[in-house]
């Protein structure tokens, strides 16, 4: 079977889907990914083959086309105003990647489709050609929303091309069903954390003889705003006696004048150190979420943009996590909560035993092959 894989690039939405294709490759299915927007590195640290479809427009690009000065900051509440200025920008990006996709998809003639939510010009070509296509979802904010509203905005090409719409397609969620809303249309997998090679430092593949806390704003913000960000929470932490952990690594060495208990540390996969951490400090990143609550620990979410103040409510609901409304607000009460609060561990590890007992992204690939039909079994 050949599986035809596009997504932006960005880690936030190529390594959640990685344990996927892995599975797929493992099965010995063929497995290609149509890369796009620009910066082609997010893609060539996934370990599979790639062949560039955009015309090396950025996203960022297109952010500062629709929404100039208004990427970041809070959205909303509903599905709807969290996706509303991505589906602007991803769909004119999907928009430029539909020629050089679909002559891909004609010359290299994949049995089956699977795509990012973001990625709009797959479910159009699966509505062309009839090529089953499967949704993958990055987090616990359902992205059929995303789907949906891009299909709009690309309403003049399915028009062009005579289809009505998008054909209805399977959507594989990740992580605990709990944390999300349920589709009719879906296969569940518990969320692997996936992640390129690291060379790790001893002392972190053991526990701390202190508490030790993880800290990370994620990707997309720029090292200036962590540093910044950073910067100001430094005096809270070295009055706490902890050992904190900045995932920062080079970007952040203009931080000056780190007290004892901090620590920068060089890009590292999360799970495995927060497998021996005792929580963890982040911007409510889907991926970063997910990896806490794979590693069970408790959370304290600071949301920046888009869907990291529905990440927090869901975390705060459920019981694994406080949240503060930004990084000043975090203070050595906070932190205390965060470290000794049994009600927040009790919680982090009851929704990490929920992943656990869910499916391995192993067993999706019999129904991806079902799906495929008899295209896959050439």
């Amino acid at each position: 079977m050949k599986v035809l894989f596009s997504a932006p690039p960005s880690a936030g939405h190529l390594l959640p889907v990685l344990p996927t294709l892995q599975a797929l490759r493992a099965a010995g299915h063929d497995v290609l990914i149509a890369a796009y927007g620009g910066q082609l590195s997010p893609y060539l640290q996934l370990g599979l083959s790639a062949v560039d479809v955009g015309d090396r427009t950025e996203l960022a690009e297109m952010y500062e086309k629709h929404a100039p000065g208004h990427r970041f900051g809070y959205p909303g509440e509903t599905k709807e105003a969290i996706f509303r200025l991505p589906s602007l920008a991803n769909g004119e990006l999907s928009r430029r990647t539909l020629p050089r996709l679909f002559a891909l998809t004609r010359d290299w003639g994949p049995d089956l489709l699977l795509y990012d939510p973001f990625q709009a010009a797959i479910p159009l070509i699966s509505a062309i050609t009839a090529i089953p296509a499967v949704e993958h979802q990055t987090g616990i904010v359902s992205g059929r929303t995303m789907a949906r509203l891009l299909a709009e905005h690309l309403r003049d090409l399915y028009g062009l091309y005579g289809v009505a719409g998008p054909r209805p397609a399977v959507s594989i969620e990740i992580g605990p069903p709990r944390l999300r809303e349920e589709d009719a249309r879906s296969f569940s997998t518990r969320y692997v954390s996936a992640h390129g090679s690291a060379m790790l430092p001893p002392e972190l593949t053991v526990r701390s003889a202190r508490p030790r806390v993880l800290i990370s704003f994620g990707t997309v913000l720029s090292a200036e705003i962590r540093n910044a960000e950073l910067a100001v929470l430094l005096p809270v932490l070295g009055r706490y006696d902890a050992e904190f952990l900045l995932a920062a690594g080079a970007e952040a060495n203009g931080l000056q004048d780190l007290p004892d208990n901090v620590r920068l540390i060089p890009w590292a996969p999360l799970t495995d150190v927060l497998h021996r951490s005792d929580a963890v400090i982040h911007h409510g990143g889907a991926g970063t979420l997910m990896a806490g609550v794979v590693a069970g620990v408790p959370q304290l979410i600071v949301p920046h943009f888009g869907d990291q103040f529905w990440n927090a409510r869901v975390g705060r609901e459920h019981g694994f996590a406080v949240s503060a409304g930004s990084v000043p607000q975090i203070d050595e009460p906070l932190i205390h909560r965060l470290l000794t609060d049994r009600g927040l561990r009790e919680g982090a590890e009851r929704i990490s035993a929920n992943n656990a007992q869910l499916p391995t992204p192993a067993a999706l690939v019999p129904r991806l092959e079902a799906l495929a039909g008899r295209r896959g079994r050439r």
